[in-house]
């Protein structure tokens, strides 16, 4: 530290702030008169593809780009650069070996910044949960691989589409206390409406709650399990500043639509005009204004241009300005917790289409994970096998690219979703496949016995269809398109109306919103299978019963499948069709109770949201369960992958099973500028759900493993039957969601879930009679990135697990069981 920077240190700490605050501002070089800081906070957001694949942007923008950072860097010392996440960045260090030193040098002394660990910048209300733990872990394990010492605990989601409300349970699992984001809510965001400025934000919504009730972009975001994060709300974008020193229109992507301006006048108007956006939302001396748009190249000398404005403007705007690291301003804001407001909100629906644009860009990575969850359940305890790790670090490293807020989200051109995004895909399932054939050799797991039980009753009524089980009476009409005409669940009836119709929307959006989200946009229903009889056929086989649909929308064929078995409660429901395009397909039914709550599960958690909220209707992105829960009972709908489901106030429950969209038009013919592109899926979709009655509240275990084994393909049933019972927990309503060998610190990571993130203790066990014997020596508290936490007490079998949140994870260290064996070392 410079004598001039402890002398500024020694005027802050006489002004009563905190040592290491008056530190941080010292070592930034804020003076201890500036009652109001200006960080600027320089990035450049690098989608993994979305326009262009991956190498595409290496090759066109990632190589120069990187360039001109690392000459701006050495050019000046005290410039500072952050990088969002570690995809490409891992990239160009192993395309670059000659640039090594250098990046690495830049990286040690923290002017260049991960904001990070993730591969991605991951979308997290679609893809599963462990798939975003891995995601933050394996690009930690790269960064780790390499001897950098980076462990950052911030994460930056500059342009993701809405957010789990779980966000702070998930971030907290993987070691993160502190996360800006952009897209929210109800929030206004340029050339995305052609409503004006002055609609929003929108009545009801988290932008409406930050800006206008608590007035402020920064809060202690809290999860209901008591997780808390760190919050700010780019609200006036994450490319805010980037056009500081331009006077245009826009700097995209390498395209600049603007001239070099960095006169006086022209800064001086750009810095006042930040200020006067951010300072009524500012509840501290802070104010962050990010610069970062889509693989922008840097800014030329910035510092120039804030030493400037500081030594002419700042006696008269009191405005201090500074070129920082957003955790720089973490770390100040951190320091006036207090002023903050703490909220636990649901940033949703941003947007709703992408829900379910490209469903098998949904569907493949939910399978895809259940197949290497399961080999590494499989294998955790036993002796390491360099073919299986290397089948599941394939696997896994394939499968977090789609977690991208442009893959999993279906909001890619044609030619890169059906091209690179498929082709992670392809690769992660091969390797899945392959790790699962490795993991079970070997392993002798009985067939289960099935109990010879009567087949469901089955009988024509005239032009009716009945169906009885143990649990169930169902009554399709072909008149009515081969919709239910009944459904009763343990003896009560559930329709009002038709159940399981399929309704054919007119949608005028794209691969990003439905067409009634935004001014100029429609989407209107325009027909449905019950207009016209339909074919049903019946199949029996065993104790099953399945009932095939044909029918049609339109000039298109969809064919519905329910299966319905003697003693399950499970009744499964499989569509499959294919959609006109600008055309979205929905399964509809049309419920006879009010219900209490409308549940659903999210990722990281569980949530009851309203039936409607900013749209009519108002669809919900569903990872894999939605219920409708009155007051003892409750009406579910389990889904293979993640969904949009709406419940209308006049009862109406339908979730989406099909779309093609095309390219987002208003009015219908005016295209919307900030959604430039379209997509088409014109081929076949299959769309897997489960209807079934519960108690209200969580799923019992049985009735989860029952929606699971559901999903596994039939020959992997007893596998996974065999796997849930390597480790167990005594509480039921704590489930085990992985167990994994360590890639750090060794011995067995076991991953825990809840939906009930009420502080308690629980015993976890390892099945000594599943697994080739070994003690239990040790065992810790760890985060998703295999970090340690603090140790856990050991009781023969078990660990003691003091729970304090949603999601925990435990590091089992195991040990020789041969007597005078040394424990593991921790």
């Amino acid at each position: 530290m410079s004598m001039a920077h402890v002398m500024d240190r020694e005027r802050l700490l006489g002004r009563g702030l905190p040592e290491t605050e008056a530190a941080l501002r010292a070592r930034l070089g804020v003076p201890a008169d500036a009652e109001r800081v200006l960080i600027f906070s320089e990035s450049s957001h690098w989608d993994t593809n979305w326009l262009q694949t991956s190498e595409e942007y290496f090759r066109s923008r990632l190589e120069p780009i990187f360039a001109s950072i690392l000459a701006a860097l050495e050019q000046d010392r005290e410039r500072v650069y952050c990088i969002e996440s570690v995809f490409f960045l891992k990239l160009f260090w192993e395309r670059h070996p000659e640039e090594q030193a250098r990046l690495r040098d830049l990286l040690e002394q923290r002017r260049l910044r991960i904001l990070t660990s993730s591969f991605t910048t991951p979308d997290t209300l679609l893809p599963p949960t462990e798939a975003i733990l891995r995601d933050f872990h394996l690009g930690q394990a790269w960064l780790r691989s390499c001897s950098f010492s980076a462990v950052p605990r911030t994460a930056y989601f500059p342009d993701n589409f809405g957010h789990s409300p779980h966000l702070p349970s998930l971030l907290r699992a993987v070691g993160v206390d502190a996360v800006a984001l952009t897209r929210i809510d109800g929030m206004y965001f340029i050339a995305s409406d052609f409503r004006s400025k002055s609609a929003f934000p929108r009545l009801g919504s988290t932008a409406e709650v930050l800006e206008k009730e608590f007035r402020t972009l920064d809060f202690m975001w809290k999860d209901d399990d008591g997780a808390e994060v760190l919050c700010h709300w780019n609200a006036f974008t994450y490319f805010q500043g980037d056009m500081l020193a331009h006077a245009g229109f826009v700097r995209w992507n390498g395209l600049v639509a603007a001239i070099p301006w960095r006169t006086r006048g022209h800064i001086a108007r750009r810095i006042d005009g930040f200020v006067r956006q951010l300072l009524p939302l500012a509840r501290t001396p802070y104010m962050l204004c990010p610069i970062g748009m889509d693989f922008n190249d840097p800014i030329d000398r910035p510092r120039e241009l804030f030493d400037r404005y500081n030594r002419e403007r700042f006696g008269d705007s009191g405005t201090w300005t500074v070129l920082a690291g957003m955790d720089d301003y973490f770390d100040l804001v951190r320091h006036h917790r207090e002023k903050l407001p703490v909220l636990s909100v649901d940033p949703n629906p941003y947007w709703m289409g992408f829900y379910a644009s490209r469903p098998e860009l949904k569907q493949r990575p939910a399978r895809i994970a259940r197949t290497l969850l399961l080999a590494e359940r499989l294998s955790a305890f036993s002796p390491p096998s360099d073919p299986l790790e290397r089948s599941l670090r394939d696997g896994w490293s394939n499968l977090v690219l789609m977690n991208h807020h442009d893959a999993i989200t279906g909001t890619s051109p044609d030619r890169v979703s059906n091209v690179e995004q498929r082709g992670w895909l392809d690769l992660a399932e091969v390797a899945a496949a392959r790790a699962l054939e490795q993991a079970s050799r070997g392993v002798d797991v009985p067939p289960p016995v099935e109990p010879a039980v009567p087949r469901p009753a089955v009988r024509w009524r005239g032009r009716e269809l009945h169906v009885t089980t143990a649990h169930h009476r169902l009554t399709f009409s072909k008149e009515r398109g081969g919709c239910l005409t009944s459904l009763v669940l343990d003896g009560v009836e559930q329709l009002k109306g038709l159940g399981l119709d399929l309704v054919s929307y007119a949608d005028d959006g794209g691969l990003w919103r439905l067409g009634h989200e935004y001014r100029g946009g429609a989407f209107t229903a325009v027909d449905r299978a019950s207009r016209r009889p339909a074919r049903l056929h019946v199949h029996e086989a065993g104790d099953e019963i399945r009932v095939v649909v044909e029918s049609t929308l339109g000039e298109t064929a969809f064919t519905r499948t329910v299966t319905c078995r003697r003693d399950d409660p499970f009744i499964e429901v499989v569509v499959t069709g294919f959609a006109a395009r600008r055309r979205t397909v929905t399964c509809r039914s049309e419920m006879a109770h009010e219900p209490v709550a409308l549940g659903m599960d999210t990722v990281g958690g569980h949530i009851v949201r309203p039936r409607e909220r900013g749209y009519a209707p108002t669809f919900w992105s569903v990872p894999s369960r939605m219920s409708l829960e009155g007051r003892s009972r409750a009406f579910n709908i389990g889904f293979e992958a993640p969904t949009a489901a709406s419940f209308s106030p006049d009862h109406a429950l339908e979730w989406i099973v099909a779309r093609n969209p095309v390219k987002e038009r208003a009015f219908g013919l005016l295209p919307v500028l900030a959604h430039p592109i379209g997509g088409t899926v014109d081929e076949r979709q299959t769309h897997r759900a489960a209807i079934f009655a519960t108690t209200c509240g969580d799923l019992s275990p049985e009735d989860r493993e029952r929606l699971s084994l559901l999903w596994t393909p039939a020959p992997h049933r007893a596998l996974h039957r065999f796997a849930d019972a390597l480790v167990v927990c005594d509480d039921a309503t704590v489930w085990v969601t992985a167990v994994k060998r360590a890639d750090v610190g060794g011995g067995v990571i076991v991953r825990l879930a809840s939906n009930d993130g009420t502080p308690r203790v629980v015993r976890v066990s390892r099945s000594r009679a599943a697994a080739p014997p070994a003690l239990l020596r040790g065992a810790f508290l760890c985060d998703a990135r295999e970090e340690n936490l603090e140790a856990l007490l050991v009781e023969g079998d078990s660990v003691v697990v003091p729970l304090s949140s949603r999601l925990a994870s435990v590091r089992f260290v195991m040990g020789d069981p041969s007597p005078g064996a040394q424990a593991a070392p921790r």
